[in-house]
């Protein structure tokens, strides 16, 4: 009887901290129909800076559907979904869709080489960073990689795709 009296606080406790830290670490996504965030300083691998809240402005972009990647070139799952986007783009750029992937690099050269391996040819940005980057804490990036869904009003539409769900919501969508 003692113990179980005792035990009880305890588990209570760890209760309210598995609470606590699931809320923390959990893949909160943020609210749709919400518009683009600003991000600053994020730049292409040729230095040209690029905000994230003027892509919808982008002549380029402007009235496609965009879906953000984040990714990084140490991630095996992020270089392993490069291939799976570049599927994706190849088929859903002719219908409207464009792709910014926002790298969680610290190296100029890494990120660069992940580029030319991956051949993509869409826009690639980064401030080098990593998880300390603007657009990772303003996106809520809680894993890689980590996809946003943007209409062409440049509203979120769909966070924290997977690569398995991507091509789902984009059938639906496109």
């Amino acid at each position: 009887m003692k113990l179980s009296l005792f035990a009880l606080p305890i588990i209570a406790m760890s209760l309210l901290l598995v609470g606590l830290c699931g809320n923390m670490f959990s893949s909160s996504s943020l609210k749709t129909k919400s518009p683009v965030i600003e991000i600053n300083n994020l730049e292409t691998p040729q230095g040209e800076k690029i905000e994230l809240e003027n892509l919808n402005k982008n002549e380029k972009l402007k009235g496609k559907w965009i879906l953000l990647d984040f990714w990084a070139s140490w991630n095996s799952e992020s270089m392993k979904g490069r291939n799976v986007l570049n599927e994706v783009y190849s088929q859903y750029n002719s219908k409207n869709l464009e792709i910014v992937s926002v790298s969680l690099d610290n190296s100029k050269e890494r990120w660069k080489t992940a580029i030319a391996q991956n051949n993509s040819s869409w826009l690639e940005l980064s401030d080098l960073k990593g998880w300390e980057s603007a657009a990772c804490n303003k996106y809520k990036v809680s894993g890689l990689p980590y996809h946003v869904l943007l209409n062409p009003k440049g509203e979120i539409v769909k966070t924290a795709i997977t690569n398995q769900e991507l091509v789902e919501v984009l059938k639906e969508v496109l």
